[in-house]
C-alpha cells in the first residue's frame, strides 16, 4: 500500500510510515481550506517573535565580524545580487547567466544581446495577464502603470543597463525584506523553529553588509578609488554605471557617493515594510486580493 500522507510504498503489516513518520492508525486527511476564506490575522511583535529576531542578528553580527565566516557567507549575498541582475536582464529582453567570479571575488552574470523576441514575449505576458484582469478595473490600472515603467526602460539601451545594474545592489535588500518578513509571521517554512532564526539571520547578514558598503564609499576614500577601479580594472562596478548612465542622459549627476547614499537609505525600505506588512496582515492580504481578483 502508500501512505496516505506522502505516499510512499508501504508493507501492508507497517503501523506507520518509514519515511514520513505517520501513524496510520491516527492519521487523519488534512482539511482543504480555500484561499479565499483562509483565515489571515495581523501578526505581532511579541516576544517569540524579538527572540528569533534576536538570535538571528547576534548570529549575523557573529558572522559579519568573524572573516573567514564572513567570507563564506557574502556568497549567499553573492548569489542574491546575481539573481537580481539575471531576472531583470531576461524581463527586459536580454539572456543572462548568473554566475561566482572565482576570477576577482564576488560574482558576474553573463550578458547577450537585446532580443526583440523575449521583450515581446514580455509583453504578450502583460497582455494575457491583462485579459485575465478585465473585469477588475484596480487591477487593471496597476498592471498598466508597470507596463508603462517597464515600456519606458525596455525602449533603451541605456535604460536597460541602467536598470539591470541597479537591479544586483536592490534585490539583495528586497530578498532579505522578504526573508526578514518570513522570519517574523513564520510564513513558507517547514521546519519554522529552525527555520525562522535562520531566516532572520540571512535578512541581518545582508542588511548589515548593504548599510556598510555604501557608508564605506562615502567615507573612505580608498574603498571608493578600489572601487572605482572596477572589476578586474576593466567592467564598472554597478553604481558607477548607474550613476554614469545618468549624468550622461538626464541633468542629474549623483555621482557614485550620490548612489551609495541613495543605497544606504533604501536599505531601511524593504525591511520597513516587512514590519509593516507583518503587522498589517489582513489589510495587506485584502489589497493584494483586490488587486488579483479575477
Amino acid at each position: 500500500m502508500k501512505c496516505p500522507s506522502c505516499k510512499f510504498p508501504t508493507p501492508e503489516e507497517a503501523e506507520e510510515c518509514p519515511r514520513c513518520g505517520v501513524i496510520f492508525a491516527k492519521w487523519q486527511p488534512r482539511p482543504v481550506i480555500l484561499h479565499d476564506h483562509d483565515p489571515v490575522e495581523d501578526g505581532r511583535l511579541g516576544k517569540r517573535e524579538l527572540k528569533i529576531l534576536g538570535i538571528g542578528l547576534a548570529a549575523a553580527i557573529v558572522v559579519t565580524f568573524v572573516p573567514f565566516l564572513s567570507f563564506v557567507f557574502l556568497t549567499l549575498k553573492t548569489l542574491f545580487h546575481e539573481l537580481g541582475h539575471a531576472v531583470v536582464s531576461w524581463i527586459l529582453g536580454t539572456p543572462a547567466i548568473p554566475a561566482f567570479d572565482f576570477a576577482f571575488g564576488g560574482g558576474f552574470t553573463h550578458q547577450g544581446s537585446f532580443h526583440v523576441s523575449i521583450a515581446l514575449a514580455v509583453a504578450i505576458g502583460f497582455g494575457w495577464i491583462g485579459w485575465r484582469l478585465r473585469n477588475n478595473m484596480r487591477g487593471l490600472i496597476a498592471l498598466a502603470f508597470v507596463f508603462v515603467l517597464w515600456l519606458i526602460c525596455v525602449s533603451a539601451d541605456w535604460r536597460r543597463e541602467t536598470v539591470v545594474a541597479a537591479a544586483g545592489p536592490a534585490f539583495e535588500l528586497i530578498i532579505a525584506g522578504a526573508l526578514f518578513y518570513q522570519a517574523l509571521s513564520g510564513v513558507g517554512w517547514r521546519i519554522p523553529e529552525i527555520e525562522r532564526p535562520l531566516g532572520a539571520f540571512c535578512a541581518f547578514f545582508v542588511q548589515i553588509y548593504a548599510m556598510q558598503f555604501p557608508l564605506r564609499l562615502i567615507n573612505d576614500p580608498d574603498f571608493l578609488a578600489w572601487y572605482q577601479e572596477g572589476k578586474g580594472g576593466a567592467i564598472m562596478n554597478d553604481l558607477e554605471v548607474v550613476a554614469l548612465n545618468l549624468h550622461i542622459h538626464t541633468p542629474l549627476n549623483p555621482g557614485i557617493k550620490g548612489m551609495a547614499m541613495a543605497l544606504f537609505v533604501f536599505s531601511f525600505v524593504p525591511i520597513a515594510f516587512a514590519v509593516f506588512w507583518h503587522l498589517n496582515r489582513k489589510k495587506v492580504r485584502k489589497s493584494v486580493d483586490a488587486l488579483l481578483a479575477v
